[in-house]
């Protein structure tokens, strides 16, 4: 199938709201610890953190990481600091600041004819400022990145969406099919057959099947020229679609039949994989684990934290949850999402 990211009227499964929850604690710490909590969400945080341990313990180690700054007591700055600090950024080298030993003192730079220095205590000072503001910012740009990069991953994939929908159009609803896999092992072959039509009468491009990350390593002429080897690329982060062993159904058959999506965690580079615990890796590794974009077939596309679609409990990354895969499985059905590489 094909990967979607949004679409109001896609039943995305139970919300993991324990997920959401962990998250907003997380965030609440380093406001509990400074005492920036209102008094309402200070009483409801320390409720938590009693029932839960792993918070508890986070809460902890955040405390004695800033221990430090609570034992120093910072002097007060000389009067004339910044004209002090404008001498010195005028004759001594930044080296200089660092290996300086004698205090800042107005009377001796006056008196001597000399450029002060800073104390070490300053040194440390400011120090720990920037730690402390690289702590707070470096997260947030991480943030931004990654949402930035889901967003672009969902317009490529919207891409994909139009293309697979035009295509339909032409063909009385039916998406691209060139019938099973002939002695073909999907495990050690990558399985995007069903691609091949709308690929080669254009409705489909190549940069529409891979991730964002990979922007400019390929070259759509030269692609055109052999797009069965093109599918069968193992260095590019393609979308995971359908099994090309299985039946695909129509545009229409039902709203939450995924088309696409980020690649399959089970089977990177055509090689079935579990997690560390030795169970089935439930994201996609594209997003670091947090989920995955997915196109459905009604062309809707949105990012879902798990890959259990609907109360059936269908998985998008198995056959009708098989655990162990031999690379000649298919679908158990039209509307048994089944994504491969």
């Amino acid at each position: 199938m094909y990967n979607v990211c949004q679409g109001p009227n896609v039943h995305l499964g139970p919300f993991d709201e324990n997920s959401e929850m962990s998250q907003l604690n997380e965030d609440s710490i380093l406001p509990y610890i400074l005492g920036a909590l209102s008094d309402s969400k200070k009483a409801s945080f320390e409720a938590t953190i009693k029932t839960d341990t792993e918070l508890a313990r986070k809460v902890d180690a955040a405390r004695r990481t800033l221990a430090p700054l609570d034992t120093w007591s910072a002097p007060l700055p000389p009067t004339t600091l910044v004209d002090n600090i404008l001498i010195q950024a005028t004759t001594t080298t930044p080296l200089e600041y660092v290996a300086a030993s004698t205090s800042m003192s107005p009377t001796d730079s006056q008196s001597a004819g000399k450029p002060s220095r800073f104390r070490l205590g300053e040194l440390i000072a400011i120090a720990a400022c920037i730690a402390l503001m690289v702590s707070l910012y470096f997260p947030g740009v991480q943030t931004i990145k990654r949402n930035n990069l889901k967003n672009v991953c969902e317009m490529h994939l919207s891409g994909f969406g139009e293309g697979m929908s035009a295509y339909t159009v032409v063909n009385d609803g039916n998406l691209p099919y060139v019938g099973p896999s002939q002695n073909q092992n999907w495990l050690r072959d990558p399985n995007r057959r069903h691609l091949l039509p709308a690929i080669r009468h254009r409705f489909v491009l190549p940069k529409h099947l891979i991730h964002a990350d990979a922007d400019g390593t390929i070259d759509e002429e030269a692609t055109m020229k052999n797009i069965e080897a093109f599918l069968r690329r193992t260095d590019l982060p393609f979308w995971a679609v359908p099994n090309a062993n299985g039946p695909v159904p129509k545009i229409n058959i039902r709203i939450n039949i995924p088309l696409a999506a980020d690649a399959n965690p089970l089977f990177q580079e055509g090689k079935f994989r579990r997690g560390a615990n030795g169970t089935l890796t439930p994201n996609s590794h594209t997003h670091d684990g947090e989920g995955q974009n997915i196109l459905f077939n009604d062309g809707s596309t949105r990012f879902i934290k798990t890959p259990i679609l609907d109360k059936n409990d269908d998985n998008i990354w198995t056959a009708n949850n098989i655990e162990e895969y031999q690379g000649t499985e298919a679908q158990q059905s039209a509307t048994d999402a089944f994504l491969t590489p």
